[in-house]
């Protein structure tokens, strides 16, 4: 069995998601992701859209050897919990790096990668994915 996603939500979530966007009040400064149309540290409604870096480090991670049917080309995955530098945490899978090389601070940057499709002709989905920073780049 394979799993199905929604399309209509699929394009309605696609900028925050695709393009890492955030919402941060213009009282307070808190950044918050994904968007919201309210503060939750001070109630005001006037926020504005912002980019985040996509740049960070990771804080823990864990390794997913045992994948749902559609997703086992991609086992093992590797989910991490990326801190950005703008203080915000993310929850992401990683690419380009094998699970014995991941470690606790190392440094990434969010990159767009497939995770899945619904056949030859189904939808195809993108997401946030974080890589690691070669040294010097």
């Amino acid at each position: 069995m394979s799993m199905r996603f929604s399309i209509p939500r699929t394009w309605r979530e696609r900028r925050p998601h695709y393009l890492l966007e955030a919402s941060k009040c213009k009282n307070c400064g808190k950044i918050h992701y994904p968007p919201r149309i309210k503060c939750d540290k001070c109630g005001s409604r006037d926020l504005e859209r912002i980019r985040l870096s996509g740049e960070g480090k990771v804080v823990t991670y864990t390794v997913q050897y045992v994948v749902l049917d559609g997703f086992r080309d991609y086992a093992p995955i590797v989910y991490a919990i990326v801190e950005l530098k703008e203080g915000i945490k993310v929850l992401a899978p990683l690419t380009d790096v094998k699970p014995e090389d991941v470690k606790i601070g190392l440094k990434v940057k969010a990159v767009l990668r497939k995770v899945s499709e619904d056949g030859k002709l189904g939808l195809i989905r993108y997401a946030i994915k974080f890589k690691p920073i070669e040294a010097g780049s």
